[in-house]
């Protein structure tokens, strides 16, 4: 089944305005958030119009988008906003066209969780129009904003709409911006699809209060207007309501096209406006595949059926580990069988359709689990094979139109053991081929691709069918010779 994704602006455009009129007339269609519902009480003095006009609509790059996630303490030694200026040109030169930083907030102190590590959460923000001091303050990350843009570069934030920390000036000024609940008579920590959280270094936001939800936009705007950023990365976005984030995206395309990234997998955040949203159930099924043995047609229909439920031109963030899964699972050295596994389930996740998401040190081949809760720094002196592949294979991603935006025909759809699928555009055609285990296996080319003369655009080797053989965790980008 083929697949386009080049742009579809129109349809999304209108499938967007479409859901949106549904939300405002109360039946929001696959909306299954309670609280997205117009509050019975609102104060007066604070409208929010969610009707609002829509922006300038989306960036026009979110289809060439190659993004790296930064947690600052850990990207260079001295761990501030400079030190990733320092590192611009090497990751510029690695095929890295988008910037995404975890929170640049000063981090909450009040009930901070230092017993898992000195910094406390960055996810627990303490003031959300300001830039964190230990990191360089507004100056410092103004100048980074700066140097990303002078290299034809973009940077987004993550931003925490859910919840603060305790010690946000909201908690003593505003209390009634806060979810009430048992904890110290008045407030609750988060919740989860209705299950308490042990997030008990934050507070939960009340999105049933409208001032609040102004003065969200408004510190969300003040970064875009402000700081020239380009977009933000929105941290456990399916809690909070979508009719918020309709309001907040619209908001924000007033002043400039921005990169919206949902940290959430349901289809519908797309209808508000999001441009990305995250592979997690893709990302479970690669775990799968690759532990658990489990067939490789079980990937391949994971990737179909959900693209099939995406509206117009959204995306899928496509990644095999980011901050949460380094924190607390465990690195891709070790969840896919060493380097050559991880280089093989890179490759499969990100010429998928979708976005390529690096996380910072991912290149280096950390085989420990690393806490965001303190700074571990990066040796960037250590050079490595696998190194080498991550900056070869997303030059070449980064150049190539049909990995970027190419149809999408799966060729193997009860494949056991090794994939093979296209990518097309009109100028351009890729045959992709993964071994998903780790010994030898031979598969058939498709019949199509069974006599052409084949060439692997990574090392310029020549492959021909009908059988080919692939080793351990093998893999190819193939293109018909002319």
């Amino acid at each position: 089944m083929i697949r386009s994704f080049a742009s579809h602006r129109l349809l999304s455009a209108v499938f967007a305005v479409v859901v949106t009129a549904l939300l405002i007339a109360g039946c929001g269609g696959q909306d299954t958030e309670p609280a997205a519902e117009a509050p019975s009480e609102q104060p007066a003095s604070t409208p929010l119009d969610i009707t609002a006009d829509a922006g300038v609509g989306e960036p026009e790059w979110v289809d060439d988008v190659v993004m790296y996630e930064i947690f600052v303490p850990d990207f260079s030694e001295e761990g501030t906003f400079q030190g990733v200026v320092n590192r611009l040109d090497s990751l510029k030169a690695m095929g890295v066209n988008t910037l995404w930083l975890m929170p640049i907030h000063p981090v909450g102190e009040k009930r901070a969780k230092t017993d898992i590590g000195p910094l406390g959460s960055p996810y627990a923000v303490k003031d959300y129009k300001a830039a964190n001091p230990d990191y360089g303050g507004d100056e410092g990350f103004r100048t980074l904003v700066e140097e990303v843009h002078s290299r034809d570069m973009y940077i987004i934030i993550d931003w925490v709409a859910n919840h603060t920390a305790w010690d946000h000036p909201w908690v003593s000024e505003h209390p009634e911006y806060y979810t009430e609940g048992p904890v110290d008579g008045r407030f609750t920590y988060p919740l989860l699809d209705g299950d308490t959280t042990d997030w008990t270094d934050v507070v939960d936001l009340n999105f049933e209060n409208r001032e609040m939800r102004t003065k969200m936009i408004d510190a969300m705007k003040f970064w875009v207007e402000e700081y020239n950023i380009d977009g933000f990365r929105c941290d456990v976005a399916h809690q909070v309501p979508l009719d918020f984030w309709n309001a907040a995206i619209d908001t924000l395309e007033t002043v400039r096209p921005v990169l919206m990234l949902a940290e959430a997998a349901e289809p519908e955040m797309h209808s508000v406006g999001f441009d990305l949203t995250y592979a997690w159930p893709f990302y479970g099924a690669i775990k799968r595949v690759w532990e658990d043995d489990a067939p490789a047609s079980e990937l391949l229909a994971q990737v179909d059926t959900t693209l099939e439920d995406l509206p117009g031109a959204s995306r899928r963030l496509r990644f095999t580990t980011n901050h949460d899964e380094t924190a607390w699972d465990a690195s891709p050295i070790d969840i896919f069988g060493g380097e050559e596994g991880s280089e093989a389930a890179f490759v499969l996740a990100t010429s998928f359709p979708g976005v390529p998401l690096v996380y910072n040190g991912q290149e280096l081949g950390v085989e420990d689990t690393i806490s965001f809760f303190e700074a571990t720094p990066y040796d960037w002196s250590k050079q490595s094979e696998l190194r080498d592949f991550y900056r070869d294979y997303l030059q070449f991603y980064s150049t190539s139109d049909v990995m970027k935006n190419g149809d999408f025909d799966i060729l193997t759809p009860d494949a056991e053991d090794a994939v093979v699928f296209s990518r097309a555009t009109e100028e351009d055609e890729l045959l992709v081929v993964v071994n998903v285990r780790g010994e030898e296996v031979s598969l058939t080319l498709p019949s199509d691709y069974a006599e052409q003369s084949l060439v692997d655009v990574m090392t310029d080797a020549s492959v021909s069918g009908p059988e080919l053989t692939l080793k351990p965790y093998g893999y190819h980008l193939l293109r018909v010779r002319e």
